[in-house]
């Protein structure tokens, strides 16, 4: 499910809920109903796209900043590796360590934050929508030739 997208019933389309008794539709109604399938599935579709595409960019936006958080973290291990040796005064330990340390957990929770979010091609859900959509048409089709 995608995030922020809302549960839905199945949607039961027109040529879906012909019965066996129904009395027959003249041709005009056929196409009028056939046009509205159409139309309320192509809507469905586009919704999909969007809801997913949203999603998408909200991973990306995490990588962007989780890839901020690790440069930040780098640029803080060089810089405590500079100053380490350049000038090592043994009263410094402590400090050096936790800048070291600090450093080295931006870095983990940047390089984290990036590996959680790393798949970012969006419409997967769509393309396999769409392929079921295909084979409704053709299951509808192959009803539909005498």
């Amino acid at each position: 499910m995608i995030c922020g997208a809302e549960a839905r019933a199945p949607i039961r389309y027109a040529a879906e809920m012909v019965s066996p008794e129904a009395p027959e539709q003249t041709v005009v109604e056929l196409v009028h109903g056939l046009t509205d399938d159409v139309r309320q599935l192509v809507t469905d579709e586009v919704a999909l796209a969007k809801a997913e595409l949203k999603a998408a960019i909200r991973r990306g936006i995490r990588v962007a900043v989780g890839a901020l958080v690790a440069m930040l973290g780098a640029s803080v291990l060089l810089i405590f590796a500079l100053v380490t040796l350049v000038e090592w005064r043994p009263n410094h330990t402590l400090v050096a360590g936790i800048v070291a340390l600090a450093g080295l957990a931006l870095l983990l929770l940047g390089a984290v934050v990036v590996w959680a979010n790393r798949h970012l091609w969006p419409f997967k859900e769509t393309k396999a929508s769409l392929e079921e959509d295909l084979e409704w048409a053709r299951r509808l089709s192959k009803r539909v030739r005498p």
